[in-house]
């Protein structure tokens, strides 16, 4: 087994929810964030699934190759041919190289440290990110993001009122 380099990362410092502060329908910005986001917090995830599914009818080549090869991960698992709810190994090289190459193209992706704490969730093919990070995994997020804002999913919630 190929290993990733990862490591457990215990969570001393308090976390707080984020979220991209747009509706990410370009393909290229949903690659961007959801890269920004696996980039600070890979090393804290301990738990994966993805779908193997994605909103996106014409998807480029190396995508749908990215989403036939879930669908392959996922079978022994008993996701069937759907690829519903695939298991990664984030301590398998090859499976974060899956994560992170559909990361953006899947209708749904969870990511949980080794408490089972939720740390973050893409959806609708990386149209909406949020992500629950230490201040310090925030302002790596938010300088790999350029001009995409992120903001608490308090002061999101806060503006919908």
């Amino acid at each position: 087994m190929a290993l990733s380099g990862r490591q457990t990362v215990l969570m001393a410092e308090p976390v707080t929810e984020y979220c991209v502060d747009r509706d990410l329908g370009d393909p290229g910005e949903a690659e961007l964030a959801c890269q920004a986001v696996l980039a600070a917090v890979l090393p804290r995830v301990d738990r994966t699934w993805i779908d193997a599914i994605s909103d996106h009818k014409d998807l480029p080549a190396a995508p749908r190759a990215t989403q036939t090869a879930l669908v392959q991960v996922g079978l022994p698992q008993g996701c069937g041919d759907s690829g519903l709810g695939v298991e990664l190994d984030v301590r398998r090289s090859d499976h974060v190289s899956l994560l992170r190459a559909f990361a953006s193209w899947s209708i749904g992706v969870e990511l949980y440290d080794v408490s089972m704490r939720w740390v973050a969730y893409f959806s609708d093919t990386g149209s909406s990110i949020s992500f629950n990070v230490t201040e310090e995994e925030a302002a790596a997020v938010r300088a790999s993001l350029g001009t995409l804002p992120m903001l608490t999913v308090r002061e999101m919630k806060a503006r919908k009122r």
